[in-house]
């Protein structure tokens, strides 16, 4: 196991130096930069941090989109012991005020401040080999290397304090369950201050020896036209250009691409196929931060192009979950895991309470949440993390098949070796009048197999039945009374109280500008209740 972040780039730049790293599209053509150039690169700025005066565990916040001086930095970072706290560039001028007023940080790089690339400018001295061996072997394992926003879409962002450990432990994990190579190239597309993509991609990338391409734009822009605009104008182009094998996204992307795909490219071998609008090469998707329709699954799957499925939160690094790609193990091929989110990824245990409530243990879990020990005591307790999200299978405990049901008084450790079904959030589950509860995600999924149905959000509230808010797909103009039989039928095999379902009308598409999705492409529940739940 590696000592620290920077260990690993050391390693593969004295190993596998002329290797590409990464990939700068640019007019058309491409420009690789090789992982020793990447360390001189990565030495440079480590020298010119500490001559100004950054120490180790000095914070070091970084407001700018994803680049190859993001990278870099957060590498500098690692070598010489300080902590990397990027923002989210998205975020309001407020919000990044607020948290770089609470991290009292040493260095501010972003638009407002300093840049990367000026900073590099700058940083013209190179370590001594004396130096650069004391930051290759220096032991960093449990001092912390970043500190990351959890998204705020439940509640205010807080800053969670991950370690070198953390981060690669369970990148090594996500690698275990998704296997890639020195042959990879990943077109990145999400933001690397949020866990999913700094674990992901930006560790995965770093731990593979893997080559890196960046949409720089995606991240650039405001949360309200970041999808569109590099989904739209970008992501086609550079993927006839960079030919990737790795792509990562959120379920709104994938349903943006769908539509894209029928565009013709100039660039494309051909219209209308979805390998080659991603340039014909792409060997796994992975999908995180929501849900992801099946029938988007399927569609990808049918072109030979699986989309594989995870679950994690930034408090466990995040990865918890993950699907499985088809792999060896000792001489064995292990065949391919697509249900559900998939079983808990290596190292990572899991426990529920009588009421499905989810949490876990490993060695992924957070040091805690930056200056405020009272949440991070409410949220870690004996060393298992409090994930907020409850589980729509039963799990089975040591001593029963994975087939028994636990039954209500399940809460132990168990050795989950089949995938496992997330039902939503423990905030989300729902009351009816009667007293009784449920998860509504589950009724939600059910729901979405109508045809004519593009999305579903279920509450309760004062209601003895649950009312489903419907959006319909655009060409889609069924009877509310059909609508009522097929989700009744649906729903047939549902304990009482949920079969007889109400059913409400939007008159609008979901989106993230009209407020109703969050920038992961999950729906704003509070929102479409507020608006429709009449």
């Amino acid at each position: 196991m590696f000592r620290s972040l920077y260990e690993p780039l050391s390693h593969t730049a004295n190993e596998s130096g002329d290797q590409v790293a990464w990939i700068v599209p640019k007019n058309g053509s491409i420009r690789s930069i090789r992982w020793s150039e990447l360390r001189l690169d990565v030495d440079r700025l480590a020298c010119w941090l500490e001559s100004n005066g950054v120490k180790p565990q000095d914070r070091v916040v970084n407001t700018e989109p994803n680049s190859l001086g993001w990278a870099i930095l957060d590498l500098a970072c690692a070598a010489i012991g300080a902590i990397h706290a990027p923002i989210d560039p998205r975020w309001s001028e407020l919000q990044k005020a607020q948290a770089i007023e609470s991290l009292e940080p040493r260095a501010v790089f972003g638009t407002e401040h300093l840049r990367i690339a000026t900073a590099l400018e700058q940083a013209t001295s190179m370590p001594k080999s004396s130096q650069q061996l004391r930051w290759q072997e220096a032991v960093r394992t449990d001092q912390t290397a970043n500190i990351l926003w959890t998204s705020g879409t439940s509640a205010r962002p807080k800053g969670v304090m991950l370690s070198h450990n953390n981060l690669l432990s369970n990148g090594l994990a996500k690698l275990d369950a998704m296997p890639q190579t020195t042959s990879d190239i990943r077109l990145n597309l999400l933001p690397f201050a949020h866990g999913y993509a700094r674990t992901c991609e930006l560790t995965a990338w770093l731990l593979s020896r893997s080559a890196m391409a960046c949409v720089a734009s995606y991240q650039s822009n405001s949360a309200s036209t970041a999808p569109t605009r590099a989904l739209g104008e970008v992501l086609g182009e550079l993927a006839q250009i960079v030919r990737p094998t790795l792509i990562n996204a959120v379920p709104s992307a994938f349903q943006h691409w769908l539509q894209l795909a029928q565009i013709p490219s100039p660039q494309a071998e051909s219209s209308g196929s979805l390998k080659s609008f991603f340039g014909g090469h792409v060997r796994q998707f992975a999908s995180g931060g929501a849900p992801i329709a099946e029938a988007i699954r399927t569609r990808f799957a049918n072109e030979s192009m699986p989309i594989f499925q995870g679950y994690g939160l930034t408090e466990a690094s995040p990865v918890v979950c993950s699907n499985r790609a088809e792999r060896i193990r000792n001489g064995t091929v292990m065949p391919e895991i697509l249900e559900g989110v998939g079983p808990a990824v290596q190292g990572v245990q899991l426990r529920i309470d009588h009421e499905g409530r989810l949490s876990v243990r490993g060695p992924g879990v957070m040091q805690g949440y930056w200056r405020d020990e009272q949440a991070t005591e409410a949220r870690i307790v004996d060393g298992w993390l409090d994930t907020g999200d409850i589980v729509s299978m039963q799990i089975a405990p040591p001593g029963k098949s994975s087939g028994e049901s636990s039954g209500k008084s399940s809460g132990q450790t168990s050795d989950i070796t089949k995938p496992i079904r997330i039902a939503g959030r423990a905030d989300d589950v729902q009351v009816l009048s009667n007293g009784y509860k449920f998860a509504p995600l589950e009724l939600e999924r059910k729901i979405e197999q109508i045809e004519s149905i593009a999305q579903c959000v279920v509450v309760g509230g004062d209601r003895r039945a649950p009312l489903a808010i419907l959006c319909l797909k655009p060409d889609a103009h069924p009877e509310k009374s059909e609508l009522l039989r097929q989700i009744h039928q649906i729903l047939a095999h549902e304990p009482e109280h949920l079969r007889t379902v109400q059913i409400a009308l939007s008159p609008e598409e979901w989106t993230i500008q009209n407020g109703f999705r969050h920038w992961k492409g999950g729906v704003n529940r509070v929102e479409i209740a507020r608006k429709f739940a009449h």
